[in-house]
């Protein structure tokens, strides 16, 4: 195996100049540069990761914290933020949140020997956000609005409720259902207070339930069991809006002519003609992914851990389907 003694011999150098070469190439003069790189293509050499880490206190890896992958949400938000990263020349670390132990895995996340911390929609609080901040690693939030001074890059979480409710209220549906979003998610509970604001602004009659999304059957029972029962129902998220379809369409509703059904976040499957899902989202011509990765890379290569800013995105209606006028 070619090591560092072996390019050093061959371009007439040091040991310690090949290592500089490699870790801190600005400070080594042009021609001794050219020297080494010329050697180390000659020689095909590769550096050992785990050993250039260790100089140059840089791992060159981006730590992703993401909730479980039996959500489409999840899945989107791991597979586009890998593939920005690997496009920057990081590698992508993935660390799954338990949704019955979501603390285990901010614990192994804290001893992460990553540049950067990318945080999907988890379940997280200010005790947890306190406890990585001590690392000195930079975080950045997706679709997340924690508490201020943090680097996010989210949709406009309570605009985009407060456009659900405008729109469902231009339709003329005055009976409106509200479905999902528990305490524990902040974004969630920031959607639903832009639709209550709005709605109540346009007198609008709110049925709200409150449920995870794996035990919706119950609150929609009791939704659909009231005497003024909802013309249209809006979900916190496309998720719960799928879910919410296949309940309503099982019990024989039809969408859009019983029930209009709205989710928030454009998903993806929600442009599928099997979904037909009107939703409100960010603009198809901006890519969050990649604005929250650049910002992140930013902040690794200034060395500041707990720089503060805020991208927001402003909501959009993507009418489809799932939606009519009464």
């Amino acid at each position: 195996m070619v090591s560092s003694i072996d390019v050093a011999k061959l371009a007439g150098v040091s040991q310690a100049t090949v290592s500089r070469v490699l870790n801190d190439p600005d400070k080594v003069n042009k021609p001794t540069l050219d020297k080494v790189n010329a050697a180390i293509r000659q020689l095909n050499y590769r550096p050992n990761a785990a050993a250039r880490s260790l100089i140059s206190r840089k791992s060159g890896v981006i730590a992703i914290v993401s909730g479980p992958l039996d959500n489409p949400d999840n899945v989107e938000f791991t597979n586009e933020t890998i593939k920005r990263i690997q496009e920057r020349g990081f590698i992508a670390e993935i660390h799954l949140q338990d949704s019955s132990n979501p603390e285990s895995v901010l614990l192994s996340v804290q001893n992460t020997q990553a540049e950067g911390i990318i945080l999907g929609s988890v379940v997280i609080d200010e005790i947890a956000i306190a406890k990585l901040k001590k690392t000195g690693i930079p975080l950045m939030f997706f679709n997340m609005e924690p508490a201020a001074n943090e680097l996010t890059a989210s949709l406009d979480n309570r605009s985009a409720g407060a456009a659900a409710a405008e729109y469902i209220n231009s339709l003329s549906h005055s009976n409106v259902g509200w479905l999902g979003g528990e305490p524990s998610e902040s974004h969630l509970q920031l959607r639903y207070q832009g639709f209550q604001e709005c709605a109540k602004a346009n007198n609008m009659n709110i049925l709200r339930a409150m449920a995870a999304i794996d035990d919706l059957d119950a609150p929609l029972s009791a939704m659909l069991a009231r005497k003024e029962r909802p013309t249209a129902i809006i979900a916190a998220t496309d998720m719960i809006a799928y879910r919410a379809m296949d309940f309503l369409v099982d019990y024989g509703y039809r969408i859009p002519d019983d029930i209009s059904l709205l989710g928030i976040g454009n998903a993806p499957l929600s442009a599928m003609s099997y979904m037909n899902l009107s939703s409100i989202g960010i603009s198809g011509d901006r890519d969050i992914y990649s604005d929250g990765v650049d910002r992140l890379v930013k902040a690794i290569e200034e060395g500041g851990a707990n720089k503060s800013v805020e991208m927001k995105y402003a909501p959009v209606l993507f009418e489809r389907k799932s939606t009519r006028k009464i």
